[in-house]
């Protein structure tokens, strides 16, 4: 008896993950966009819900790319590194004491 296994690997896929807690934008979107060209391009899109959210896509190479909050005149941009891995945003200010 003759047995055949063929196995096909594939090249680990690198992600970037971001996951968030945010006040006050319940309802909201939050991107991902690179502006390095002359057209913006969004990378990924979510609704905020219960104050949270979590953005992935694949990393083709680092770039600094925005993290971008609701749109028009009402839209926050933050800069951040696009690189494998998962990270964590959050808006909430430290206590001073």
């Amino acid at each position: 008896m003759v047995v055949l296994l063929i196995v096909a690997a594939k090249a680990p896929l690198k992600l970037f993950v971001l996951t968030g807690i945010v006040s006050g934008k319940n309802g909201q979107l939050v991107s991902l966009v690179d502006e390095s060209g002359e057209v913006s391009r969004v990378l990924c899109t979510v609704t905020i819900q219960n104050n949270q959210f979590r953005l992935s896509c694949k990393v083709e190479q680092k770039a600094l790319i925005s993290l971008v909050f609701g749109e028009g005149k009402e839209k926050t941009t933050y800069p951040i590194m696009l690189e494998e891995g998962y990270f964590s945003f959050s808006d909430h200010k430290p206590e001073q004491g």
